[in-house]
């Protein structure tokens, strides 16, 4: 019988997402096919811990440390819940691939490439994917003059509102809607606490919030599209994870020509990103229009989250879910 690992917690601001996900996979995991090992990431001292229980995972036991060098001796593969930066962004995958561990989802560069939205979208504008219109700016890379000239360009050129984030967090952590453009300054050095590289992007007006599920490697699941209905004109964290003020429409009330576009553009935007696995591709549309707007490659798992209800509309439950991700791992 192989054993799983599933990883939790994590580095990043999502480490609380992170646990609701993986409370979900202990709840629904199929204990007569694999042996499953809780492995939680702890945020303070950045260590990891073989802890027993899902419930008692916030202050784990000195005795309980793992190294890196021992997780070959305990576990087949890891199926990674650590949503955000570090947990899905390369950084964990690399670790694993250095001890030569399979693991769930998209590997090094498919994770990087996904998590940093400004790279993702320049790929995507690349392939010619519709997108809103954006600008990025990068406080690392840009000088001064440079990035006054990309404040510039985007009060002359986009039209309010914007949203202001950070390119690399997950959640809409460090997000910002800007109404008025005197509020562009606060809002890019609120998304500068989360991360230096900045994405500045056109809202579209009272747009249909759609997301996809894609399970698969070379031979791909894609879900129906589903619909988040806003009780509020932005889904922040609390909306999402706490407040519980997004009602999930599954599935999407959009034409069935929007369906068949929205999978095929789902399909080709998960191959060209290198994504394997799982993961769900979110869009945009307004006026009959159809904008890509980010791949999650490990996207929530908790009783609210849209990815497992797509899947589950196909008739595929939790359990069958967690098997086939298990199964598709390399």
């Amino acid at each position: 019988m192989k054993t799983i690992a599933l990883f939790f917690g994590g580095l990043s601001e999502e480490a609380e997402v992170s646990v609701m996900s993986a409370k979900n996979v202990v709840k629904y995991f199929d204990y007569h096919r694999y042996k499953l090992i809780l492995i939680y990431w702890h945020k303070k001292d950045r260590r990891f811990y073989k802890v027993k229980n899902i419930n008692y995972y916030i202050a784990p036991l000195a005795k309980d440390r793992i190294r890196i060098e021992d997780f070959s001796t305990l576990f087949n593969v890891a199926l990674l819940m650590t949503h955000g930066r570090y947990g899905e962004d390369g950084v964990l995958q690399a670790i694993l691939e250095s001890q030569k561990i399979k693991y769930c989802g998209s590997q090094v560069l498919s994770s990087a490439l996904c998590m940093d939205k400004a790279v993702f979208k320049n790929l995507m504008s690349a392939a010619k994917i519709k997108q809103v219109k954006y600008n990025i700016l990068d406080y690392i890379t840009m000088t001064p003059a440079e990035l006054q000239a990309g404040e510039s360009e985007i009060k002359k050129i986009f039209k309010l509102p914007l949203f202001v984030k950070p390119a690399n967090s997950g959640s809409s952590i460090g997000i910002t809607k800007v109404e008025k453009y005197s509020d562009l300054a606060a809002a890019i050095n609120e998304a500068k606490k989360h991360d230096r590289k900045i994405l500045v992007e056109e809202g579209i007006v009272n747009p249909q919030e759609i997301e996809v599920a894609v399970v698969g490697n070379q031979k791909l699941i894609i879900s129906r599209p589903g619909e988040l209905k806003l009780v509020k004109d932005f889904y922040d964290y609390d909306a999402k994870y706490k407040l519980g003020e997004a009602k999930i429409i599954v599935p999407a009330d959009i034409s069935r020509v929007q369906v068949g576009k929205i999978r095929k553009i789902a399909a080709q935007a998960y191959r060209l990103a290198g994504c394997q696995g799982f993961a769900r591709v979110d869009f945009f549309v307004a006026k009959n229009k159809i904008y890509l707007s980010e791949i999650n490659t490990i996207p929530g798992f908790t009783d609210i989250s849209m990815f497992p209800l797509l899947m589950m509309n196909l008739g595929m439950g939790y359990q069958e879910l967690i098997n086939k991700i298990i199964e598709l791992a390399e």
